[in-house]
This record gives structure tokens, sequence and C-alpha cells, in this order.
């Protein structure tokens, strides 16, 4: 079923480019809004399959969305962003650089980037595109997250917790895991009990994210043998409950 829906989709893509030779300009708005449609409907597409865990599906619908439109950076972001999460790292790198170094590239291109750049160990790189998002706007919690990263990964630990901290601060959604990388930079710092509570307080909202149930056990046996652990005098975590993803259509 899944090989005959993306089928359908690259047939959609010949016959609508089959159809726009000869367009008068008369039927250019009706061929511009069958071409939206098409685009939505393969992001849809895109999404149930990545839902469903068919990654290769989803990332050959994104792709040929990219190609049908390879100067919409939004296009770009959605496939760099699933090719980031399928480890072709360089590839996403090439797909989106062209949008992110501009100067007025959305803000989703440049976050997108970003992580990409994280994950390529390109940490300098992470850091200056996570500030410029955050100059832009300044309750930016995914650029505060890219940027607690990066820091962390330059042993800048107290700038990286100031950094979580405004991005937790800012959160939409599950927070699982900016509160994850808060723990483990406390836990890095010497604050292991702060560290302890947070990784609970994550594993409450989203009992079956594995990383944080490992996480949790490794950080409460340091608890356990060291003595040096204290504990920051900084305000409670406020833990927004999770709303339950919706199902996509079938």
């Amino acid at each position: 079923m899944n090989r005959t829906l993306n089928t359908y989709f690259l047939l959609g893509v010949s016959c609508l480019a089959l159809a726009a030779c000869g367009t008068s300009n008369a039927e250019y708005s009706n061929a511009t809004d069958r071409s939206a449609k098409l685009n939505r409907a393969m992001e849809q597409a895109a999404s149930h399959a990545a839902y469903s865990g068919n990654s290769e599906q989803a990332l050959s619908i994104l792709e040929s969305r990219y190609k049908r439109n390879s100067d919409d950076p939004f296009a770009a972001v959605e496939y760099a962003r699933v090719l980031r999460e399928n480890e072709y790292l360089n590839r996403a790198s090439i797909v989106l650089g062209p949008f992110a170094r501009q100067e007025d590239a959305p803000l989703e291109a440049k976050n997108e980037f970003a992580a990409i750049q994280l994950a390529l160990g390109n940490f300098t790189v992470a850091e200056d595109l996570s500030q410029q998002v955050i100059k832009q706007d300044d309750k930016n919690y995914r650029a505060f997250q890219n940027l607690g990263v990066a820091l962390d990964s330059q042993g800048m630990n107290e700038e990286a917790e100031r950094a979580y901290r405004k991005g937790l601060e800012h959160w939409q959604g599950d927070p699982t895991p900016i509160m994850n990388n808060l723990a483990l930079n406390l836990a890095t710092q010497g604050y292991v009990d702060e560290a302890v509570e947070i990784l609970q307080k994550a594993k409450s909202i989203a009992p079956d994210r594995m990383e944080v149930e490992r996480n949790l056990r490794i950080v409460s046996a340091l608890q356990e043998t060291a003595h040096w652990s204290q504990k920051k005098d900084t305000p409670d975590i406020k833990v927004v409950p999770k709303k339950k993803p919706e199902t996509p259509a079938t």
C-alpha cells in the first residue's frame, strides 16, 4: 500500500507537469491552485508515512515536493529535517544551506540548519545561527535549545544552562527533550539532586521516552555515590501537560 501511495504521487507530479505545457494565462490561476493542493496532499502523505514509521517513503515524497518547489525555503526545511532524522546529514546541509545562509531566511530554516550543524559537530556555526534567531525572536524556544546544545558541546556549561532554562520558559508542546538536556547539564555541573528531580518530572510527562528513563537511572546512581551533590537555588520548573498527538487521517 505504501509503495502504491508513493507511486500515485509521483504520477501526479508527472501529470501536472505535462498539463502545465501549453497553459494559457487565463488558466494560470487554476494551475497554481492545483499545484498548491498537490503540495498540501504530498505534505500530508509524508506526515502520515513518518507517523507510520516509514521514513524512506516520507523522504521520497518530500524530495519530490522539494524538487517541484526548489525556491521554497519551507519545502527545503521539511525535506532537510527528514534527511537529518535519517542521518543523511551532508545531504541535508547541502539542501538547506543556500536558504539558511540568507540574511532574511525564515527562522525555521536557520533553526533546522543549526540542528544539522550540531549533528555534524559544527558547534560554533550552530551557536552563531541560534544567536541570529534569538536576536530576531527572543522567545524562540527551539533556538535556545540548539544554543544550549552548542554551548554544552564546547564546555560552556553555565551559559548552556541559561539557554536551556530560557528555552524551557517559552517551550510549547512536549518539554521533555529540553528538560533532559538541562538535567544532564546540571549533573555535569554537580547539581545531581536537581537533575534527578527534573528527570523524574520529564518521565511523568513522557513515560515512554527511553532516553529519559535511561538518563534517570544513570543520574540516580550517580546521586547515590556523589557526596558533593548540591541543589541550585533556582525557581521550580513548571510542567505544562502534554497534549495527546492527533492521529493522521487514514
